[in-house]
């Protein structure tokens, strides 16, 4: 990291501290403390703080108080933005451009709550304001804009166009349908927390659809005269083999049934209705993908670098003693 002339080594590893003055002079509460600046620009606590608290919001929690390298990590994205917020700064790329943008993405994310009281009292719980998660979706929306217009847009096409197919034949089994099996389900459903005489029921439940299955009833004519049990769901479902249930059903011909199985929530019935092999896709069902691989991986190659000579150009420093000192970053999964 760069260090200004003018920080000597006694004052690069002083916690800053910001000072909010209430009442009178002599009235002091103390509100954050700076943990690295970038181009004269403070990071604060607070803001490695929401990092994490951000991530419960958009459904990415930690179960734990995060550790030194998870800090680190949080921070150097911070530090990134920061590089990042002051390049779009350069060329136009603004805040005031995005405020629809910001709208809208904070809508979204309020209507995965069951209510906006809801929203709010998680906010809460989390001590986030909606101040800061909003702040925090606009720097995200003008990052990826400047990503996207110095780096993703300035990859050659042409170039793009002779690796494609070179990508494609060297790998193949990225590009492969994997074979599945359709067949006709009936579930009984078994609580978790049901007794061992309720699960022997359940399963005598399940022999018995199964009888009448082997009678010659179809699942149709079952599902039909079930409707009042609750307990019993019917339903028409494709699995890939690699999976537990699909490598069983996978081991069926056609119109064979198995069951029934004792599988996580209960007890199920299986019908094979049909296999679908393996399939390797052709190169022309597959080169948008590839070419939108290669595009962001010379993009963030081209962005890499770009970074590295941000930070040997320009002035950032991390006050370690300060960083060492973070903790009680405590978040709630939730509810």
């Amino acid at each position: 990291m760069r260090i200004p002339k003018h920080l000597t080594t006694i004052t690069k590893y002083i916690t800053f501290l910001f000072l909010l003055f209430v009442g009178n002079a002599d009235a002091q509460i103390l509100i954050d403390s700076v943990i690295a600046v970038v181009n004269g620009q403070a990071i604060t606590q607070s803001e490695l703080t929401n990092e994490f608290r951000i991530d419960v919001i958009m459904g990415k929690p930690l179960s734990r108080e995060p550790t030194a390298a998870e800090k680190q990590e949080y921070l150097d994205r911070i530090i990134s933005r920061r590089f990042v917020l002051h390049g779009a700064e350069k060329i136009g790329i603004t805040t005031v451009d995005h405020k629809k943008q910001v709208a809208a993405r904070a809508a979204a994310i309020r209507s995965k709550f069951p209510s906006g009281v809801e929203f709010k009292r998680v906010l809460r719980e989390q001590e986030l304001e909606i101040e800061a998660l909003e702040k925090w979706m606009s720097d995200d929306i003008i990052y990826a804009e400047y990503f996207t217009r110095q780096f993703v847009r300035t990859v050659n096409s042409k170039e793009i166009d002779e690796l494609a197919p070179q990508y494609f034949e060297a790998n193949k089994a990225q590009f492969v349908v994997p074979a599945t099996v359709t067949f006709r389900s009936a579930l009984i459903v078994v609580a978790p927390d049901s007794s061992a005489k309720e699960k022997q029921a359940a399963k005598r439940l399940g022999e018995q659809i199964n009888s009448r299955l082997e009678q010659g009833e179809t699942f149709e004519a079952v599902k039909q005269s079930s409707k009042t049990e609750k307990s019993i769901s019917f339903n028409l479902l494709t699995l890939t083999t690699d999976t537990a249930l699909g490598a069983i059903v996978a081991q069926l011909e056609p119109s064979e049934r198995k069951g029934p199985l004792t599988v996580p929530g209960g007890y199920r019935i299986v019908e094979l209705v049909k296999k679908t092999p393996e399939r390797q896709k052709q190169y022309s069902e597959v080169k948008d993908q590839i070419a939108n691989l290669i595009r962001h991986n010379k993009a963030e190659t081209a962005f890499q670098e770009w970074l590295a000579r941000q930070k040997a150009d320009e002035p950032w420093y991390i006050l370690e003693d300060a960083l060492k000192r973070v903790s009680g970053i405590k978040v709630q999964p939730i509810k």
